[in-house]
């Protein structure tokens, strides 16, 4: 069970990944899309939309920010800020995993105290 979910949030992400990929394509010139930078932006973009897919399972408004600080990464839709959003990106992410992965230990500490 735990396997078919956790296909099924990677194929969402992929397909997430795949058309936020061909829509900023579009955007942008809309003439080459199979590039050099296709397949790393594809896994960058796959891997933040999985996290932000559990994100939205746990909270719509902590997923929906997560999506949003996904389309800074991309220089193409915010041509003036060339460079300057990713690191938004970057630290949304890090505190949303930090909190998923304290909030864990926090609960496995707690059962083991009661335990003995």
């Amino acid at each position: 069970m735990l396997k078919n979910i956790n296909l099924q949030r990677v194929l969402k992400s992929m397909l997430i990944s795949f058309i936020f990929i061909f829509v900023t394509n579009i955007i942008n010139d809309g003439n080459s899309l199979f590039t050099q930078n296709f397949l790393i932006s594809f896994l960058i973009y796959s891997v933040l939309g999985y996290v932000a897919l559990y994100g939205f399972e746990l909270n719509r408004i902590l997923g929906l920010s997560l999506f949003f600080s996904i389309s800074l990464l991309s220089p193409n839709l915010y041509p003036s800020f060339e460079g300057e959003l990713f690191p938004i990106t970057y630290v949304m992410f890090a505190l949303f995993l930090t909190y998923v992965i304290g909030t864990g230990m926090y609960k496995k500490w707690k059962t083991s105290l009661q335990i003995k």
